[in-house]
């Protein structure tokens, strides 16, 4: 039961980076030349989730010319940047509903005890 806990916490970390990456990118999506970040996360060897790399994407960003200068964007995608955020939301809700249930249990199993 302590492995489960183990493993939500771990997962709850690495949506907490992935969250907070992400939050980066779109708080810069409006500064020009600004490259976003990305989450690698990968399998924990026993299970469970973990955050294996944060790496800047170094793709160009759009260029407009303003006032006969080019300027370089973000390489920031919103439609991107927001799906990684409901997909996090889903991976800490997952994780949260399973702290809860062991919480559950425990409690169930200190009534049943007493």
């Amino acid at each position: 039961m302590i492995k489960a806990l183990d493993k939500s916490i771990m997962g709850m970390n690495a949506m907490g980076t992935r969250l907070a990456v992400t939050a980066n990118n779109i708080a810069n999506c409006n500064t020009d030349e600004f490259k976003k970040d990305r989450v690698t996360l990968t399998e924990a060897r026993n299970g469970g989730v973990l955050v294996q790399d944060i790496s800047k994407v170094n793709t160009p960003g759009t260029t407009v010319e303003v006032y006969e200068e080019t300027r370089e964007l973000s390489n920031v995608d919103l439609g991107e940047e927001f799906v990684n955020l409901m997909t996090t939301q889903a991976g800490y809700t997952a994780n949260a509903k399973v702290i809860k249930t062991q919480e559950e249990l425990t409690g169930t199993i200190l009534d049943i005890k007493r």
